[in-house]
C-alpha cells in the first residue's frame, strides 16, 4: 500500500529520483549508440577509400604488364587512421581487364552497445566491416578520339584524380603549372564540334570563335572527351596546340565569355569547365578507371 501524507494524499517522495534515473539511462544509451554507429560509418569510409586506392594501383600495375597485389595492402593501410586495414582479396581478371579489391577490419571491438544497433545503418551483419572496389585498365592509350574543340593543359590534367569533381580554369596557370594558355585564348580549337583528334598532331586554336553553348549543351551530365595538349605555340592572335592525350569528364557545367551553363561553376570573370574525372590517357600511358 502507498503511504499517505497527513492530509490523506499519496506520498510521492522519491518519484522524481526514479524518473531521473530512467531518463539518464536512456540518454546514455542513445549517446552510446550515436557514437558507436558514427564510428562504424567512419571506419567503413576509410575502408572504402583504401579499397578504391588499392584497386586503382593494382589496375595500373596490370596495365604496365605485371599485376602487383601487394600495392593494395600498403594503400589500404595508408587510408586507415590506425594504419591497420586488412586486404581480404585482390582478384585481377585478365580477360575483362578488371581487378576487384576487398578490404576489411574488425569493427566495434570496444563498443558500449551491441553491434546490433549499427546493423540497420551499415547494412552489414557481425562485427567485421568490409568494402569492395573494382577498377579496369587499358594496356594502350588511344591514339585518336572524338572530342570537343576545347584543349586542356597537360600540366592541369596530370594533377586530376579519377572519381573526383574538378573545375578546370582557362587562360591562366593553375597551381604549379608552367604551361599557360596564350593571352586571350581559352583553349578553343578551330575545328568542328565534335571532331576527331590524333595524338602527336598540332591543331590551330581560335580565340575569336563563338561560345561553346551549342557544343556543350547536349552533352551536360554525359561523358565528354577533351584533347590534352603538352605544348602550345602562339601565332599572332591564334595558337598551335600539340595534342598529347585525352581527358574524359562527366560534364556538369562551364563558363566562357558570354556563355555560361545553367549553373556556372566559376565566377563571371573566369572561364572554366567542370565535371567528374572519368579517365586521362597520354601517349604510351595506361588508362585506369574506377568501375565501382
Amino acid at each position: 500500500m502507498r503511504r499517505l501524507t497527513a492530509d490523506g494524499r499519496p506520498d510521492e517522495q522519491g518519484a522524481v529520483l526514479v524518473l531521473v534515473v530512467l531518463l539518464t539511462v536512456t540518454l546514455v544509451a542513445m549517446a552510446a549508440m550515436v557514437v558507436d554507429v558514427g564510428a562504424l560509418l567512419d571506419e567503413r569510409r576509410q575502408l572504402q577509400n583504401g579499397a578504391d586506392a588499392g584497386a586503382l594501383a593494382v589496375a595500373r600495375s596490370c596495365a604496365l604488364g605485371a599485376c602487383n597485389p601487394t600495392l593494395a595492402e600498403s594503400l589500404a593501410d595508408l587510408n586507415s587512421r590506425d594504419g591497420d586495414s586488412k586486404v581480404d582479396s585482390v582478384v585481377p581478371d585478365l580477360s575483362t581487364k578488371q581487378v576487384r579489391v576487398t578490404t576489411s577490419t574488425q569493427g566495434g571491438g570496444g563498443n558500449v552497445l551491441p553491434y546490433f544497433f549499427g546493423q540497420v545503418v551499415t547494412g552489414q551483419k557481425g562485427r567485421t566491416l568490409r568494402a569492395t572496389a573494382n577498377a579496369s585498365w587499358t594496356t594502350a592509350a588511344p591514339s585518336t578520339a572524338v572530342a570537343v574543340p576545347i584543349a586542356v593543359s597537360e600540366c592541369e590534367a596530370e594533377q586530376l584524380m579519377v572519381g573526383t569533381s574538378v573545375v578546370i580554369m582557362f587562360a591562366k596557370p593553375i597551381g604549379t603549372c608552367l604551361l599557360k594558355y596564350p593571352a586571350g585564348n581559352f583553349g578553343w580549337l578551330d575545328t568542328d564540334c565534335p571532331d576527331t583528334y590524333t595524338v602527336g598532331v598540332s591543331v590551330d586554336g581560335d580565340p575569336g570563335r563563338s561560345g561553346p553553348k551549342t557544343c556543350l549543351d547536349p552533352r551536360i551530365n554525359t561523358d565528354v572527351t577533351f584533347p590534352v595538349f603538352d605544348t602550345v605555340t602562339a601565332k599572332g592572335s591564334k595558337a598551335d596546340y600539340h595534342v598529347a592525350g585525352f581527358l574524359v569528364l562527366r560534364l556538369t557545367g562551364w563558363r566562357f565569355p558570354g556563355d555560361p551553363s545553367p549553373t556556372p561553376p566559376c565566377p563571371s570573370a573566369a572561364s572554366c569547365v567542370a565535371g567528374t574525372v572519368v579517365r586521362y590517357t597520354t601517349t604510351g600511358s595506361a588508362g585506369v578507371t574506377l568501375v565501382s
